[in-house]
């Protein structure tokens, strides 16, 4: 590359500014897309929004039962957790 030749620099440019104006002269066509779910997509796609509704609604039980006071946690579980997890990760 030479450093002196401003010429070459000054068309790369002016190229580029070239390119940026023109527009995208695509054809633009009818789009349409026909999707068919086969009977165990959607028997899964139920199950899933089943529970999905299911999960929703114990938020809403814990949700309530923390503001009323009523949660309570069961320690040794917790306890039971953290040990299996230590365990598993000193291996």
């Amino acid at each position: 590359m030479r450093i002196n030749d401003t010429k070459h620099g000054f068309y790369s440019y002016q190229n580029q500014q070239n390119r940026s104006n023109i527009k995208n002269t695509t054809k633009k066509t009818a789009t349409s897309a026909e999707v068919n779910i086969s009977s165990r997509g959607r028997e899964i796609s139920q199950a899933m929004m089943s529970e999905q509704a299911q999960r929703q609604q114990r938020v809403q039980e814990l949700k309530q039962q923390i503001t009323g006071g009523n949660y309570h946690v069961d320690s040794s579980k917790i306890a039971e957790k953290m040990t299996a997890f230590w365990k598993n990760t000193s291996i």
